[in-house]
C-alpha cells in the first residue's frame, strides 16, 4: 500500500436536502431530510482513499474543542492515520444545502483551526510518504497559503509525486488565492478541476504546467472526465448515479483516481475507475469496511 500525505480541511458538515428554499425573512426552511458527518475536503479524500486499501496520513491542524476531539475519535474509529497538530482556534462548520442536485453553501471557515498549518511543523514530524495530495480549500488565509508554498516546494524537490486539487469554490476571491494556487500548480504533478474552475487561472501558467509534464483531470461530473496531458488527451463519459451524496464526491472522485494511478493503471482506466467510484459514493455514501 502506497503512503499519501493528506493536506486538507476538516469540519464538521451540516447537509440538509430541501425540496423548496426559500431566503425571505422569517421563512421557515424545511428540510426533507439532514446529516451531521465529520467532513472536509481533506477528511473525505482521506476516508476514500483509506476505503481502498491506501495508506493516508492525514496531517492539518485539529481543534482543541468539542468537535475537534469528535474529529479525532471519528480518525481513530474508521483507523485513519493523522499527525497530531492541535490548534486552539475552532473546527470550520460548513452548512450545505441541497435542491435539486443543487448545492448551497455558508462555510465558518475563516481563522478556523486548519489556518494553523505550519511548515516548520512539517518538517519536525519528519513523515514518510510516497506521494502528496493538497486542497486548495487551505488557502483562505495569508498563512496557510504561505506555509503550503513551503511545504509543497519541499515536496517537489525530493521527487514526491503532488496531487492538487485548488478548490476555487471555496476560495475565489480571498486575497493571494490565485496567485498562491498557481504556485502549487506549478509545483504539481497532477492537477484536479472542473472547466469553470481551470479557466479561472492564467492560461499561460495551465500552459507551461502541461508543458513541463504536468496532468490536468477535468471533473465533469455526470458527464464525464478528462485528462489533458502534453502529448495526450482522453475523455470517458459519466455514469449515471441517482442519489443525494453530493458533498464529498469530487474528494472521493481524486482518491480513487490518484489509487488506479498508483495501482499501475493507464489514465483512461484511471478515469473510468474514478467515475464509477463517484457515481457509487453519490447512490450510496461512505461504504467503510
Amino acid at each position: 500500500m502506497k503512503r499519501v500525505l493528506v493536506f486538507g480541511e476538516n469540519a464538521v458538515d451540516v447537509i440538509m436536502k430541501l425540496n423548496s428554499f426559500n431566503i425571505e425573512e422569517d421563512h421557515n426552511n424545511v428540510a426533507v431530510s439532514s446529516k451531521i458527518d465529520i467532513g472536509g475536503s481533506g477528511i473525505n479524500f482521506a476516508r476514500a482513499l483509506f476505503n481502498l486499501k491506501e495508506t493516508p496520513i492525514y496531517f492539518t491542524p485539529i481543534s482543541k474543542d468539542f468537535f475537534g476531539m469528535s474529529i479525532r475519535n471519528f480518525l481513530d474509529l474508521k483507523g485513519i492515520n493523522y499527525f497530531d497538530v492541535s490548534s486552539e482556534k475552532p473546527t470550520p462548520v460548513v452548512i450545505s444545502i441541497i435542491q435539486d442536485n443543487k448545492r448551497f453553501t455558508i462555510a465558518n471557515i475563516l481563522n478556523t483551526s486548519y489556518t494553523d498549518l505550519d511548515f516548520d511543523v512539517f518538517m519536525n514530524a519528519n513523515l514518510h510518504f510516497d506521494y502528496a495530495y493538497i486542497s486548495g480549500g487551505l488557502l483562505t488565509e495569508k498563512k496557510p497559503q504561505e506555509e503550503s508554498i513551503k511545504i509543497v516546494e519541499y515536496i517537489r524537490n525530493y521527487s514526491n509525486m503532488v496531487f492538487f486539487d485548488p478548490q476555487v469554490r471555496i476560495c475565489v476571491g480571498t486575497p493571494n488565492f490565485k496567485e498562491t494556487a498557481e504556485k502549487i500548480i506549478s509545483n504539481s504533478h497532477v492537477v484536479f478541476s472542473n472547466q469553470k474552475e481551470i479557466e479561472y487561472f492564467n492560461k499561460n501558467n495551465i500552459e507551461l504546467f502541461l508543458n513541463r509534464g504536468g496532468i490536468l483531470v477535468i471533473k465533469m461530473g455526470e458527464n464525464g472526465a478528462r485528462l489533458i496531458a502534453k502529448t495526450q488527451e482522453y475523455e470517458v463519459k459519466g455514469v449515471y448515479a441517482k442519489g443525494n451524496n453530493l458533498v464529498g464526491a469530487g474528494d472521493v472522485f481524486n482518491a480513487s483516481f490518484i489509487k488506479a494511478i498508483v495501482s499501475g493503471e493507464n489514465y483512461k482506466d484511471a478515469l473510468n475507475f474514478a467515475n464509477t467510484f463517484a457515481a457509487n459514493f453519490v447512490e450510496r455514501g461512505f461504504c467503510d469496511g
